[in-house]
């Protein structure tokens, strides 16, 4: 059976199959754009009228998808029938010419696709190729609405060409609010910047709070451009959800600023700023609590000290240690801090340091290795401590202090006897006393021998000695009898004594203390016997005092 009769409707089978796809897909894809292009449209409008925040921009979103799937739904039905075959494509010829299935028979019959006599196939296929110049496969095909859609779809992609040229900021402003930016639409007014303490805001992401030290200062600072309002109006919502509104006027040297200010702050809040026809994202300040530092001082008292009971660590500012002293200091910070600076004042100089972080933990510091100003340490050193954290904040003053040096006074001597000219091999009793802040070392008499205009001779005798490993002596107080024979002293010689006593330092500088001169006359026995007789006179007459003066109490009683 020769095919080549219906090659020609075939063919014209074929394009029109395509066109009516072609059809589809553009009735599907302009009705798509313009439910898109409505629903567009429609958040605009509720966006830019209504000035809906993030979250209402998120729930309008979310209430119109059910509408844009509904007519992304009905857009894409026009899609039925996408792909027809071409004996499908014949039967809709037939129903539009009104023939009885003998076009569909004769493709068949061409495909192989029929049962049939040859006679009969080719009666058919016959027939058909002498209607072919009949029939008008496109009669009824008709694609002038998918070309007014298309037309439309045109001037919609113009209009929004055409905004997009002349107001390009509002295109943009709105495409990042659907994308859950926080941005506004151009204004009159707008507020170029937002300050608080001199650090700028941000206002593109109000999620992010401001932190704020407690009971510190609050200061805003707005800046206006374009129309500058004749007021701003600031709002202002605590943490327990009350609402207060503060009119800012403009400053007198700068009418575009407008400043706001509380002398503490110790709550959180939200604010938003309005001014003219602009505003501003709802925005936060927290509270947070400042910064601690903790001083913690030890000493290493020197080595002639190592038996004195003194404390040696504090965990507060002041320390009192002795001179000579090592001392440590370590700050421990409540959070993560940067290196805290420390300034040291001895005298009228002064230097700062920064602390190094300890190895072994964090939010501990100390002193660095390489700085020995508390070691040996001889005079007073005041101190100074401040620090910042993450958030620039710092401790809401400097933490001070002072490493007091206890000063270690002279040991006090004192000397006294009854009798001051005693014969020349006598032994006369001398009371002695010596006290010393920290411990005596030794006690010696220092003798000076005056004998007519010769020069004197010095003679010392040792007392006492004290070990460096026995307790200290604090006092000393007792009777010694000095004996004077060994000195060889004559009728006449003046002798002064002194009682010597040291600090007992060690390696470090003794530092003496001596008692007040005692003077000794050597006198013969008459002398000596007139001198007892004046003392024993003396005794009496003091004796008669003290005897008048109690029974003269007795008669006024």
């Amino acid at each position: 059976m020769s095919t080549a009769k219906l090659s020609s409707l075939k063919s014209q089978l074929k394009r029109l199959r395509d066109a009516r796809d072609r059809l589809r897909l553009g009735t599907a894809l302009t009705g798509s754009f313009f439910w898109i292009s409505g629903i567009l449209a429609a958040w605009f409008v509720l966006d830019y009228g209504l000035h809906l925040s993030t979250l209402h921009r998120f729930l309008m979103m979310v209430v119109s998808l059910p509408v844009l799937a509904y007519g992304l739904n009905r857009a894409f039905t026009a899609l039925r029938g996408w792909g027809a075959s071409l004996i499908e494509t014949a039967i809709t010829v037939e129903h539009r010419h009104g023939i009885d299935g003998d076009l569909v028979a004769a493709i068949q019959f061409d495909q192989g696709q029929a049962i049939g006599s040859n006679e009969l196939q080719q009666a058919v296929v016959d027939y058909v190729s002498e209607l072919k110049e009949e029939i008008d496969v496109f009669e009824g095909f008709d694609a002038s609405h998918v070309r007014n859609r298309m037309l439309g779809a045109g001037l919609v992609l113009l209009l929004f060409a055409g905004a997009c040229f002349v107001a390009p900021r509002y295109v943009s402003v709105f495409f990042q609010r659907l994308s859950m930016a926080n941005v506004s639409y151009p204004t009159q007014t707008i507020i170029a910047a937002i300050e608080m303490n001199g650090t700028a805001i941000s206002v593109d992401d109000p999620s992010q709070a401001a932190t704020l030290g407690y009971g510190s200062p609050l200061a805003l600072r707005i800046a206006c451009e374009g129309v500058v309002p004749r007021h701003c109006r600031l709002q202002i919502t605590d943490a327990q959800g009350g609402s207060t509104e503060a009119i800012l006027e403009p400053e007198l040297n700068q009418p575009g600023e407008f400043l706001y200010s509380v002398p503490r702050l110790i709550e959180p809040i939200h604010y938003q700023i309005f001014a003219g026809d602009a505003e501003s994202p709802e925005l936060a300040i927290e509270i947070i609590p400042l910064p601690t530092l903790k001083v913690e001082l030890a000493a290493t008292p020197p080595d002639y000290a190592k038996n004195i009971h003194l404390s040696s660590s504090s965990s507060s500012t002041h320390l009192a240690v002795l001179a000579g002293s090592d001392v440590t200091l370590n700050v421990i910070s409540d959070r993560p801090v940067n290196p805290p600076e420390l300034t040291l004042r001895r005298g009228a100089n002064a230097w700062t340091e920064l602390l190094e972080e300890t190895n072994d933990t964090s939010n501990i510091w100390k002193l660095p290795t390489t700085l020995d100003a508390l070691s040996n340490v001889q005079e007073t050193i005041a101190y100074e401590l401040t620090a910042i954290d993450e958030h620039g904040l710092s401790p809401a003053s400097p933490v001070r202090g002072t490493i007091r040096v206890v000063p270690d006074r002279l040991p006090s001597v004192s000397l006294r006897t009854i009798h001051h000219i005693v014969l020349p091999t006598a032994a006369p009793m001398i009371h002695y006393r010596a006290a010393d802040d920290f411990g005596l070392a030794n006690l010696t008499f220092r003798l000076e021998i005056r004998r007519g205009e010769t020069a004197p001779r010095i003679v010392e005798v040792p007392l006492r000695k004290y070990d460096a490993k026995s307790p200290p002596q604090t006092l000393v107080e007792g009777d010694y009898a000095l004996d004077l024979a060994p000195w060889q002293l004559q009728v006449g010689d003046q002798v002064q004594i002194v009682l010597q006593a040291t600090d007992f330092r060690a390696s470090a500088q003794e530092i003496l203390g001596a008692s007040d001169p005692l003077n000794l006359e050597i006198g013969d026995e008459s002398n000596v016997l007139a001198a007892i007789a004046e003392a024993d006179k003396q005794s009496e007459q003091m004796l008669n005092e003290l005897i008048e003066q109690q029974l003269g109490l007795g008669e006024n009683q």
